[in-house]
């Protein structure tokens, strides 16, 4: 380890905890928009996906930091990848998961706009109607171009800023969380709560609807309990070492999970799935308050912690990591001394503006796309382009841990945990119910379904170029990329570089 990374910027359990939780998303906001989708059955969707993928994932992850091999890894994932997959397996993964991530940014920063529009005024139903004007979307997509760029620059500073900003952005979604569970709770235990003057009757299961459309917002679910293999990226930036950066992984997946599953339970009793589906993706969280007793006014208060959260959080933490993982630890020269330079943090500056180029091109080209499109129906279109995109990197990490467990004397792998004993059995089939449900969501997120071609052939046909066909040019261009860098690097076989 060089002087520099010797010096390099500590953060505390307790930081790298809500660091995290900010990192993953904002916890009320993504369960109220899951069940304006799926309804009364959004507890179990969850439910479900904390068993089969949250919980195996988080040890998963454990499990793969502790290859003694690539102890001295800057990023994690793509290192994990170029030793178990192979080199060039691991860069294409790599690049991928930085690739997929830019869809985020075209689903977060248009809710960062809408947060501040409600922060400024109550009224829902000006809100909508603004939002929906076609003249609002080119200040849409102005503006949350200007964001990303503002987010870039505190990227750039390295994690003590983006320590700072997510750990006081993790406090404050959590706080917002944890008030809605307590009024909730408070509101119940003093009867039933009513809706238009009719009592909600809490329904906890209802018919499963597994059509192209619900399936395809799955991947909503499973995008807001994942996102923890990026945290890899910052293992060397907390102290403790290994044992408070598996006990930081631990904690977050049950505290966060438990959460989202009471949360979801709680909105049955409060807000009737029928009138959440209506309200859609904007207004339902105002909305579910309201019928706690909050005044009209508190809305202000809400779309300011989720601006701030979002703002300060996700957005933060996925323009950094992403960028790191790939750049920091790609083949030596595959993208040049400039883009891969980084500085004292591990910090790749030049990458982070090319990225932020990117972002600006994609979301000019989505917009055009969805212009004539009411509000509601861009976000619903950029959650499936996002989530499906998202799920593309864990489904590489998924068949590298197959790998992993399916050669279990292989000396490369030796590693101090194993999750589910040493045995293959018991992991591999952990690994199953992951792999169907990764494999199906991504496809129905990605390709519209005959309902989206009917209501908006030309917006459903960008997202298909967005979306599958940019994926398959992706995975082309970094093997084409590869195959150049090798044949001018026969003899580097490095799993990773040192800074």
């Amino acid at each position: 380890m060089s002087e520099k990374s010797d010096a390099r910027y500590q953060m505390s359990l307790i930081t790298f905890l809500f660091f995290s939780i900010a990192g993953g998303g904002f916890v009320l906001k993504g369960v109220v928009s899951q069940y304006t989708d799926w309804g009364n059955n959004s507890w179990l969707l969850y439910a479900f996906a904390s068993l089969l993928y949250a919980i195996p994932y988080t040890f998963m992850i454990i499990e793969l930091s502790s290859i003694k091999k690539l102890r001295e890894s800057e990023s994690g994932y793509q290192t994990w990848l170029n030793l178990i997959l192979g080199k060039k397996l691991g860069f294409i993964a790599g690049f991928f998961y930085f690739y997929v991530n830019i869809f985020y940014f075209v689903d977060l920063l248009p809710n960062i706009i809408t947060y501040f529009i409600y922060t400024c005024t109550s009224d829902v139903a000006w809100v909508t109607q603004l939002t929906s004007q076609t003249w609002f979307k080119p200040v849409i997509s102005i503006t949350s171009i200007i964001l990303f760029w503002i987010a870039t620059w505190v990227s750039m500073k390295g994690p003590k800023w983006l320590s700072r900003a997510l750990s006081f952005s993790g406090y404050a979604g959590f706080a917002l969380t944890m008030l809605f569970i307590v009024s909730a709770v408070y509101k119940l235990s003093s009867g039933s709560v009513t809706f238009n003057g009719t009592v909600i009757a809490p329904e906890y299961m209802q018919h499963i609807d597994l059509s192209w459309s619900k399936v395809a917002s799955m991947s909503w679910a499973l995008q807001s309990l994942g996102g923890l293999e990026a945290l890899a990226a910052y293992k060397r930036n907390i102290r403790g070492g290994d044992r408070n950066f598996r006990l930081g992984l631990v904690l977050n997946v049950f505290i966060f999970s438990t959460i989202i599953i009471i949360s979801s339970l709680l909105l049955n009793f409060i807000l009737p799935a029928e009138q959440a589906a209506n309200l859609g993706l904007l207004s339902a969280i105002y909305v579910a308050f309201q019928q706690l007793g909050f005044p009209v006014w508190w809305t202000n208060v809400i779309a300011l912690f989720l601006m701030i959260t979002t703002l300060c959080g996700s957005l933060m933490l996925w323009t950094a990591a992403p960028v790191k993982m790939l750049f920091v630890d790609a083949p030596k020269g595959i993208f040049g001394n400039k883009l891969s330079e980084v500085n004292s943090e591990g910090t790749p500056v030049n990458a982070l503006k090319i990225q932020g180029i990117i972002v600006t091109v994609i979301i000019i080209l989505f917009m055009l796309g969805q212009f004539n499109s009411e509000m509601n129906t861009i976000l619903v279109a950029v959650k499936n382009l996002d989530g499906g995109a998202a799920t593309i990197p864990v489904l590489f990490m998924l068949a590298g841990y197959v790998k992993l467990r399916y050669l279990p004397n292989n000396p490369d792998y030796a590693r101090d945990f194993h999750f589910l004993g040493t045995g293959r059995f018991w992991a591999l089939l952990s690994v199953v119910p992951m792999i169907i449900i990764f494999a199906a969501s991504t496809i129905a997120a990605l390709v519209p379904g005959p309902e989206d071609w009917d209501a908006n052939f030309t917006g459903s046909l960008i997202q298909i170029i967005l979306g599958p066909v940019s994926i398959i040019a992706v995975f082309y261009y970094c093997s084409l990329m590869f195959n150049r860098w090798r044949v001018k690097n026969p003899d580097d076989h490095s799993l990773f570089n040192k800074i």
